[in-house]
């Protein structure tokens, strides 16, 4: 079976690709960035917003392994907007390219935090939920409904999996063990937020891995399961433990966190039962296994090169990068200069004084300049509006350039008439077209990446 992943050079990602190959699958990775785990899986670089892309990347794949999210409830806080164009709206596109496409079945990741509750109090796949009290609750829900209405619209099959707060090797260091771990290996004081009873519902992340590979399974189809171990283990638990197998650093009590996961029982009856999946892995074994990962990791970590060293191998990176696929959008640029001289050309030919022909050229070459700096400088993923800002300044520039005596006697221009504000404005619109398609697939390809973009967990 063929399998998109959503998300696939990630965390969790990354190990349902492992286990897709051991299964004899064949995944495919959609990801902003490359996996740093896998250069032997075919992989489409590309963000959840580009539903074009995300249909290319699906087409002849058998099913959709949706794990790509705002994972961080942190950043979900700091970045909402952000995180539910990731979380809700890029399950919604992601639903959108797989009918496009003619896949079967999407899988979507969800995660436990949708049951709310009294702490202690038992729920399972059947159990009402309330309203959310955190926007990434909320933005994980709306993803869930998404996928029952494609389904009852459009007969797309969908599984749901509502994970257990996932842990092991690769994890990002903000989550809570690798948050725990470093500190402790660093030898300061762990911090627990209030008593510390906040109990969480973990799985170790190969056991969760499994768990999504078995969720392919036909009997799965238009079923919600819970991926969680059989017991719970609290915030307070994890630091001491943490403590005996790191070091005994201390733990320092703060406030109690806003909207904080209370804890209910979750229960994963179902999957034992319909895919035969538990998690089998015990939470300390697997905390044991990821502090032998972590000081592995950081004991292969290269040393920090010099200045002038990781200059050179910098340069070195570049050359190499500019060979092959990267150096296609660049040749937009190139294409776009050439563009622009032959229009100069042609407009010359038709017998224009010179002075006009030169504020034609100047005003190409400014906007062409505005334009890119601002796409690779200032580009604002939330609104899209490059385009916009570029051509009020473009605008403003021919003002200046054509209109005051100061351009005049700088660029030794003159005023054009009708018939050159036409060409020029039809030349511009040209370079630009040209240039911007090479930026959208330079960032279709992750060789621009937007700053607030980078900030979301893929």
């Amino acid at each position: 079976m063929k399998v998109l992943v959503t998300g696939g050079s990630g965390f969790i990602g990354s190990h349902v690709v492992d286990q897709l190959v051991d299964a004899g699958h064949k995944p495919v990775i959609y990801d902003r960035l490359p996996s740093p785990f896998r250069d032997d899986i075919q992989t489409q670089l590309g963000e959840l917003s580009d539903l074009t892309g995300l249909q290319l990347a699906m087409n002849g794949c058998d099913a959709v392994m949706h794990l790509a999210a705002a994972a961080d409830v942190n950043e979900v806080a700091k970045m909402p907007v952000e995180s539910e164009a990731a979380n809700a709206r890029g399950t919604l596109n992601v639903l959108e390219a797989a009918r496009g496409a003619g896949v079967k079945r999407v899988v979507y990741a969800s995660t436990i935090w949708v049951y709310t509750g009294e702490s202690g109090e038992r729920v399972d796949e059947e159990s009402n939920l309330g309203m959310p009290n955190h926007l990434y609750t909320a933005s994980k829900l709306a993803g869930e409904m998404y996928c029952r209405s494609y389904n009852e619209l459009y007969e797309l099959e969908f599984t749901v999996l509502r994970f257990g707060i996932p842990y092991g090797p690769r994890a990002r260091p903000a989550a809570v063990v690798p948050a725990f771990v470093g500190k402790a290996m660093a030898g300061e004081a762990l911090t627990v937020a209030g008593a510390g009873d906040q109990s969480r519902r973990f799985v170790y992340v190969e056991d969760l891995a499994s768990g999504c590979v078995k969720a392919l399974d036909p009997a799965a189809a238009n079923r919600t399961y819970n991926l969680v171990s059989d017991s719970s283990v609290t915030i307070l638990e994890i630091a001491e433990l943490v403590q005996e197998l790191v070091a005994p650093t201390g733990i320092k009590y703060t406030e109690q966190r806003t909207a904080d996961y209370v804890g209910v029982e979750v229960s994963g009856a179902r999957a034992e039962e319909e895919l035969g999946w538990t998690a089998e892995t015990p939470f300390a074994e697997g905390v044991s296994r990821y502090v032998q990962w972590r000081r592995e990791d950081e004991a292969a970590a290269p040393v920090p090169m010099q200045p002038a060293a990781k200059a050179a191998r910098g340069l070195s990176a570049a050359l190499t990068r500019l060979r092959g696929s990267v150096a296609v959008p660049f040749i937009y640029t190139a294409a776009s200069l050439a563009m622009l001289a032959a229009y100069v050309v042609a407009v010359d030919s038709l017998g224009l004084p010179n002075a006009q022909v030169g504020t034609l050229a100047v005003t190409m070459i400014a906007s062409l300049a505005v334009f890119l700096l601002i796409e690779l400088m200032w580009h604002n993923p939330k609104t899209r509006s490059a385009s916009a800002v570029s051509s009020a300044l473009v605008t403003a520039l021919f003002i200046f350039a054509v209109m005051t005596p100061w351009g005049h006697q700088l660029f030794h221009l003159a005023t054009p008439g009708r018939s050159l504000f036409v060409l020029t404005i039809t030349g511009v619109a040209l370079v630009i077209a040209l240039a911007s398609a090479g930026v959208a697939l330079a960032r279709r390809r992750g060789l621009i990446e937007d700053a607030a973009a980078a900030r979301l967990n893929a």
